[in-house]
């Protein structure tokens, strides 16, 4: 009985010996790439978005705790395209997290490799109005550039992250594979809507209508 507890005793301290690697603090700045940034994380990673999905992600309050999240990240996400020119640089700058300063190794901006709409030719001025200058921030409606977000995020996970690199990849592979069939079932049930004439409040919906062969006849 003796020799049995000893043994135990020695496990639990073996086991107490072994590092516990630490999650990979990943703050986005909207829900829909928390999401996709979970999908691919699962428990390695531990996820904040800092704006809502009831909100506009052009406009988000800065609130002083989201300084204190931005300083304790590993990773922040951005839309990026201007989306959040009004409201991110300023508390990125205040966080005082080398990591996550734009061309740091703890800054990602998924638009650089998704499919950009809208991409205006020449001077843009604000007598134009509601004009996205570097193009339509809003891809992500897109399931497709959902895939290209999601391989993005793969990479820079186990470009940081090496040890679960493996981990990450089936994460991603798995991701992709049910958005495929994902996109046979919404392909089929938006069929009858296809060349239907919407008006639209804001020019959000770019990508998801020419994904689905929606035609956007005017903006509110």
């Amino acid at each position: 009985m003796k020799s049995l507890i000893t043994a135990i005793l020695g496990a639990l301290l073996l086991l107490a010996a072994v590092p516990v690697r630490a999650q990979v603090n990943v703050v986005t700045t909207t829900q829909d790439l928390a999401s996709i940034a979970q999908e691919i994380g699962g428990d390695k990673i531990k996820v904040t978005a800092l704006a809502r999905g009831y909100q506009d992600p052009h406009f988000v309050e800065a609130k002083p705790s989201f300084v204190i999240v931005l300083n304790r990240a590993d990773l922040l996400i951005v839309v990026g395209r201007d989306l959040e020119s009004a409201w991110l640089p300023a508390l990125i700058t205040q966080s005082r997290n080398a990591k996550i300063q734009p061309g740091g190794a703890g800054y990602l901006d998924p638009s650089t490799r998704a499919r950009i709409l809208e991409i205006p030719a020449g001077t843009v001025t604000r007598a134009m109005g509601d004009v996205h200058a570097l193009g339509n921030p809003h891809y992500w409606l897109d399931p497709e550039n959902g895939r290209r977000i999601a391989q993005t995020i793969k990479e820079r996970l186990s470009q940081m992250d090496a040890a679960n690199a493996a981990f990450y990849a089936q994460r991603e592979a798995d991701f992709a594979r049910r958005l495929t069939e994902a996109q046979q079932r919404w392909k089929t049930q938006m069929a009858p809507f296809k060349g239907l004439k919407v008006v639209t409040y804001h020019r959000s919906w770019a990508n998801f209508v020419d994904a689905f062969g929606i035609d956007v006849v005017g903006y509110v």
